[in-house]
């Protein structure tokens, strides 16, 4: 199959609009988002290319082959790759085509010319194709990342289950008028996930962009800092995404300092990530978590929380 690719611009509300409605039809039909966060944050940013692939010869819902211009309204699939990742999506209704196989090749050659190293890819949730795809253009699998679900039902009895604040920390709502509070949660972030790949990673502006995401709400970041000192030692950052009745509450992310670690604050601040949680009334509840994360994933398995899916991150070692 032969593709039409295109760079998209950042800055087109237009196209924009066009990917993130590719993914949100894929995340409905897979029950996964099939790009990550931080791959359309640095997309949106341009630190990252954003393609996409259309083929007007393909007439899949009767508009395609007559009217040149749908494919940039409805693009057949979109890659986003950079900073030795890459990530791509095939509209559902278009797989088995030869789409995700031919729109691969050409991201596969664009990442090389950029930087011909090694080179990461996901492959989201259970998902075979993908897998026999990476397989194939010679990936090989070095990383496990799990999605967690809370019942919904369980969720007053992890409230009331969950260990206390220690009585030396205390706790307030992030101010994004304040300046310090944007400082300290970018050093803590960065300290409690030194060794993480993505979120270690995250800038002023990275998180500057991630508050002006439509879902950020305030209240739902909670620092936690120390008494003694007033410094920030952790805090818990939640992500609500409503659609109609259904309430989505995501533990985003949730650091602690590691010159606190082994107090408790970690177990402390999951409990008051569940009670901020069950004030939205969630009708689902998920995190995700590194595999190889084993204190993290005891934390939440006490909890109630059970594996969800599992998604994979792939390497090619170009050396």
């Amino acid at each position: 199959m032969t593709l039409t690719s295109r760079l998209i611009d950042p800055s087109d509300r237009r196209s924009m609009e066009s990917v993130r409605a590719l993914v949100a039809d894929a995340e409905r039909a897979d029950g996964t988002s099939p790009i990550s966060d931080q791959a359309m944050l640095a997309a949106s940013r341009g630190t990252r290319a954003l393609v996409a692939f259309d083929d007007t010869d393909i007439d899949t819902d009767g508009d395609a082959a007559s009217d040149p211009s749908a494919g940039s309204q409805n693009p057949l699939a979109v890659g986003v790759f950079g900073e030795g990742e890459l990530d791509l999506v095939v509209r559902p209704d278009v797989r088995g085509a030869g789409v995700g196989s031919a729109a691969l090749a050409h991201l596969l050659a664009e990442a090389d010319r950029a930087a011909p190293e090694a080179l990461r890819a996901w492959a989201h949730g259970e998902n075979p194709a993908a897998s026999a795809l990476l397989r194939v253009a010679g990936f090989a699998p070095v990383r496990t990342l799990y999605r967690l679900a809370l019942d919904p039902a369980r969720l007053s009895a992890a409230v009331a289950e969950a260990r206390a604040m220690p009585s030396d920390f205390r706790l307030e709502l992030f101010d994004p008028a304040n300046h310090e509070h944007a400082e300290s949660w970018v050093r803590v972030n960065a300290a409690a996930f030194a060794d993480h790949p993505e979120q270690g990673g995250v800038t002023d502006a990275d998180f500057a962009a991630l508050r002006a995401e439509h879902w950020f709400d305030p209240e739902d970041l909670i620092l936690a800092r120390d008494e003694s000192n007033g410094s920030l030692a952790g805090y818990t950052w939640i992500k609500t995404v409503r659609a109609g009745d259904l309430v989505e509450a995501e533990l985003y992310v949730l650091g602690v300092d590691p010159v606190y670690a082994g107090r408790g604050l970690g177990a402390a601040l999951l409990g008051e990530t569940l009670r901020r949680m069950s004030e939205h009334r969630p009708t689902r509840i998920t995190l995700y978590v590194d595999g190889s994360n084993e204190h993290a994933l005891a934390l939440y398995t006490r909890a109630g929380f059970t594996v969800d899916t599992v998604s994979t991150q792939w390497l090619r070692n170009n050396g």
